[in-house]
């Protein structure tokens, strides 16, 4: 039984792996081919294969070159559903075909997080490598995350729906700001001048970052502000931003205060009001009840912040970073509205019912 589950766990993990890993050869060779390079072989776009796979695991980069030295660690979160729906897959046929969950889940996690080790040793030369203290800790995490959410409870349901419709809300507000300053992300395109191949690489690059957009304009409409390199905040009550690279997207940048835009900051208010009513209404125990009430809070509150964390991070060069949500100050803003939402649900009803009962002694 332990045999059949390393052997099957094994393949499993290395078809996840391959699934990934042999599109992003493909891409990497066409372009290096299309690119008309004179000096360099073939190693090259498969080492650049590895480095995009292992950035799609969200694994941080020191880059050492003659060009540019510096540290990567904003990578872009829409890039994290390729690895995640392939390890799921890949998951779920391992527990199909041997049958004991807990075994093919440690194995899956092993034999997973030593591939990863070993292609980031090869993907590894003088110009990049991961960060180690990093890498295979994030790693770990994203395995963990894809595979226990498989199993999550319908508890985790509606707090994610709505999370999700803020977002959506949040990337509505982006994309008008983008349409609004057209022009500019032309501009910034055309002085890029990317060439077909790089438009269209260009082009997916910032798709998959569009999730990082999403949640840092979320930040943004919550008040807490963004950054944009060393000694910049931007936020609808603080506006100091210095130089910024020449990336389209970032046409939306507003080009000062705006106060009104923190009235969708009410979001937090609503999104916490609709999940304590329903808990609160449960008809478990009040031991179990209050267990549920804080389980809520801190996979909220934690929730963000780790995705605040993960989509945010150096932009390689030290004038670009930090890049990303203020995370500390968004935190702080969502744990004061839910405890407030959540006194405002505990103590109105009794507010009440003894304004109630003192009306009917004066009567």
């Amino acid at each position: 039984m332990v045999a059949r589950a390393i052997t099957v766990t094994l393949q499993q993990v290395i078809r996840s792996i391959t699934l990934i890993l042999f599109p992003l050869a493909f891409i990497t060779l066409f372009a290096w081919a299309t690119a008309g390079s004179t000096s360099g072989s073939t190693s090259d776009p498969i080492r650049a294969a590895l480095w995009l796979w292992l950035g799609a695991h969200l694994s941080p980069f020191n880059i050492s070159g003659e060009a540019i030295t510096g540290y990567l660690s904003l990578l872009p979160l829409g890039a994290l559903l390729l690895p995640v729906l392939a390890i799921r897959i890949g998951y779920r046929r391992s527990v199909e075909r041997v049958g004991d969950g807990k075994s093919t889940r440690t194995y899956f996690l092993l034999w997973y997080l030593i591939i990863y080790c070993g292609l980031a040793l090869i993907a590894g030369n003088a110009q990049a490598s991961i960060d180690w203290k990093r890498g295979p800790i994030t790693v770990l995490a994203i395995l963990v995350l894809a595979i226990f959410s498989l199993k999550a409870g319908k508890a985790l349901q509606l707090p994610f729906y709505l999370f999700l419709i803020m977002l959506g809300i949040a990337g509505l507000l982006f994309t008008t700001a983008l349409a609004m300053n057209f022009e500019t992300a032309k501009n910034l395109t055309v002085v890029l001048q990317p060439g077909i191949i790089g438009g269209a690489l260009l082009l997916l690059l910032q798709l998959a970052y569009l999730p990082n957009i999403f949640i840092a304009t979320l930040s943004y409409i919550f008040g807490a502000g963004i950054f944009l390199g060393t000694n910049t905040e931007i936020s609808p009550l603080t506006f100091s931003l210095r130089e910024i690279p020449a990336i389209p997207v970032l046409a939306a940048l507003p080009a000062g205060e705006i106060p009104w835009l923190l009235a969708p900051t009410i979001m937090i208010f609503i999104f916490g009001w609709l999940n304590l009513k329903y808990l609160l209404k449960s008809t478990a125990f009040i031991k179990i009840k209050r267990q549920s009430i804080l389980r809520f809070l801190v996979i909220s509150i934690g929730g963000f912040a780790g995705l605040s964390a993960l989509s945010s991070g150096s932009l390689i060069t030290a004038n670009m970073s930090p890049v990303g949500v203020n995370t500390a100050i968004a935190c702080l803003i969502i744990t004061a509205q839910l405890i407030l939402v959540l006194l405002i649900q505990i103590l109105l009803p009794k507010l009440i019912k003894a304004l109630r009962g003192k009306g009917r002694v004066a009567s």
